[in-house]
């Protein structure tokens, strides 16, 4: 039932957002010098990393279903009734310029779990006008940055993996 997808989306990316934080401070902890490389810190924190990046991955197919393109077989309706389902689901903004998409942004509660108000500042700064061009639609700006950010930290939890696997080997970090 795609009603469930506009839903989901968020779920799984809260979840994504909350098993990489927790595996790449579990890492961190068991990077201190004080943790012992025998310590079964290791593997719990690269099972986080792993089901977070699982949530990630289904994120994003979910994402490319609600915001990609629509596919030819669709019913005529079809593209008015996804636009409104991701309105009403707050999936996509409804800001043009950057003041309202910072204001929008800002107050989101989705957004708020994820992001600190510095950190969407600093992402519309950087990809507001990219976002404007091309084929890309700056209403789907609000996943894009949620995407970028659960991929930021896939990215760190799998370099702290990599330091973390040096140490439990007993190999120099």
């Amino acid at each position: 039932m795609q009603v469930q997808i506009e839903r989901e989306i968020q779920i799984r990316a809260s979840r994504s957002s909350a098993v990489l934080t927790q595996a790449i401070q579990i890492f961190r902890s068991y990077l201190e010098p004080t943790s012992v490389p025998t310590a079964p810190e290791y593997y719990r924190a690269r099972n986080f990393l792993k089901e977070g990046k699982a949530f990630y991955d289904q994120t994003i197919q979910d994402a490319k279903k609600l915001l990609g393109p629509i596919p030819i077989y669709a019913a005529k309706d079809f593209e008015g009734w996804r636009s409104q389902a991701l309105i009403k689901n707050k999936i996509v903004v409804k800001g043009e310029t950057l003041e309202e998409l910072r204001a929008e942004l800002t107050v989101d509660d989705f957004v708020k779990t994820m992001m600190s108000a510095e950190e969407v500042e600093t992402y519309l700064k950087t990809y507001y006008d990219e976002q404007k061009s091309g084929k890309r639609k700056l209403a789907n700006i609000k996943i894009r940055m949620i995407l970028d950010k659960l991929a930021s930290l896939v990215a760190e939890g799998q370099e702290l993996q990599k330091t973390a696997q040096r140490k439990q080997q007993g190999l120099p970090i």
